[in-house]
């Protein structure tokens, strides 16, 4: 039993860090991307009722909307600076808003709240 506890030890906590990846409980894979950038991307208004909104949407082709349970709720792919995206429809709750960039990397995720 102290060797499958030393092993488990192991494979989830040293060798991952020893070559570089962090563990779920460490940060966001996808935070990088953000600071690569140089700008951070905020979704307004939050909380919102009827649009969301991108403050910088240089480099974003698409925005994807999930529920919390992680079931994809909207997809918008025609993104501009001063177009809105309609959540409306949306019953209330808390949402996350992933936008994804070039060749399908993920900038960022942020949470909204739709009333």
């Amino acid at each position: 039993m102290k060797h499958f506890l030393l092993l488990l030890t192991l494979v989830l906590f040293i060798i991952p860090k020893a070559i570089g990846q962090t563990s779920a409980k460490t940060g966001n894979w996808y935070a990088s991307a953000e600071a690569d950038r140089g700008v951070i991307i905020e979704v307004y208004p939050n909380p919102t009722t009827s649009h969301i909104g991108l403050t910088d949407v240089q480099g974003v082709q698409k925005v994807m909307v999930f529920n919390l349970a992680g079931r994809q709720m909207k997809i918008f792919e025609d993104i501009a600076a001063d177009k809105k995206m309609y959540v409306g429809d949306l019953p209330r709750g808390i949402y996350l808003v992933r936008i994804i960039g070039d060749k399908g990397k993920v900038i960022t995720t942020k949470r909204i709240s739709k009333q």
